[in-house]
């Protein structure tokens, strides 16, 4: 990176006409501007080009207060943030994500302006983050331990990533075959609404178990009594099997076609009050998993890992005000299901929490707009 503001102006034109294409020379841009005037100097170059917009813009509150026109405080705020949000959308490819971070001041407007923005449709999620795990002071009683995330999309199109397992949760598939790593789990389903026989008797069904095999019988389903009915004898040593438990009738976790192509996948075994157990193979989705609505790791903490970093770097702890965890941003952006070629977006930037890159979080294209409003 090099600022041309100390050469003169020849030597920066040569210096820019020697590359043949810039902007895949470089993985970044920094705009030092008020935001509204960058967005509308990049909207042509970077209209639906956008993955994933991710802004943290002032939450509006004693600690972070912002400048504004007469005492119409929450209005004004508003009005700043609605400008910003509208126009931001416009930079969203189809399958595109916005991150909009807020704590409980603000929360339920910008919720609803959100909403007005991109389609009460188009609200995927709300995310609460426990970035402050020592809890903030408040008149009113509470420590706050938490912000909000407001995930919006700009269609039905958009992909929600997966985010890694953890080392605890790869610990939870300690078995490993040809096809990968697994875990056994108990076959009869018995715990939510839809986990009894009334709700979904297809379901309830029999299986034949002997001390080493489980099979399915051959049966045929009666529509009128809505019950399976097994139409063959159990051979020496087979026990009929119901999804039974306390002498409650359950489910199967998975419907007669869809066991019978993963037959394999099951076994059977003894329990110590000598009644049959019936296990299922669930393997371990390499892929990762869904992102849950609460974000309670140790690495969302803002001071271990975006305070305490920013001083390492620049010596001092006051340099900006309360700086993003790197591992929640970058959480967030796994989340929108960003490509190493795509673009992400950030026009509340602040300390440029959004652009700083680790050794696994790489996005060569980072677009990172500063605005005077942070």
């Amino acid at each position: 990176m090099l600022d041309t503001k100390p050469f003169d102006r020849d030597f920066v034109d040569r210096l820019l006409g020697s590359f043949d294409n810039l902007d895949e020379m470089t993985d970044g841009l920094l705009v030092h501007s008020e935001n509204w005037q960058a967005l509308n100097l990049l909207l042509e170059k970077c209209r639906e080009h956008v993955k994933c917009v991710y802004i943290d813009p002032p939450y509006n509150t004693a600690a972070s207060e912002i400048l504004y026109k007469n005492n119409y405080k929450h209005s004004s705020w508003l009005s700043l943030l609605y400008d910003r949000v509208a126009f931001g959308r416009i930079f969203l490819s189809t399958d595109g994500m916005q991150f909009t971070t807020v704590d409980d001041a603000e929360f339920h407007r910008l919720r609803g302006l959100i909403t007005n923005v991109f389609g009460e449709d188009n609200i995927t999620g709300v995310v609460a983050i426990k970035n402050n795990p020592s809890g903030r002071s408040t008149v009113k009683g509470f420590s706050i331990a938490h912000e909000y995330a407001v995930v919006s999309t700009r269609s039905e199109k958009y992909k929600l990533g997966n985010i890694p397992r953890t080392t605890e949760q790869l610990s939870q598939y300690p078995e490993e075959d040809q096809l990968g790593r697994y875990q056994w789990r108990n076959f009869l389903r018995a715990g939510g609404a839809n986990d009894f026989r009334l709700a979904r008797p297809r379901l309830h069904y029999p299986l034949l178990a002997s001390d080493d095999k489980v099979r399915l019988p051959k049966m045929e389903w009666d529509s009128g009594q809505k019950r399976w009915l097994i139409r063959e004898r159990p051979s020496k040593g087979e026990q009929v099997i119901w999804p039974v438990s306390n002498r409650v009738e359950y489910t199967w976790r998975l419907g007669v076609e869809s066991l019978k192509e993963r037959m394999e996948d099951l076994r059977v075994r003894k329990a110590r009050d000598g009644h049959y157990l019936v296990e299922l193979k669930f393997r371990l989705d390499e892929e990762g998993v869904l992102p849950k609505t609460v974000w309670d790791e140790k690495e969302m903490n803002a001071t271990a890992y975006g305070t305490t970093i920013l001083r390492h770097i620049m010596g001092e702890s006051q340099a900006f005000s309360f700086p993003k965890s790197i591992y929640a941003v970058a959480k967030s952006l796994q989340t929108c299901c960003v490509k190493s070629n795509e673009i992400v977006f950030d026009y509340f930037a602040g300390s440029g929490t959004t652009g700083r890159k680790r050794r696994w979080w790489i996005f060569p294209k980072h677009l990172v707009i500063s605005s005077a409003c942070t």
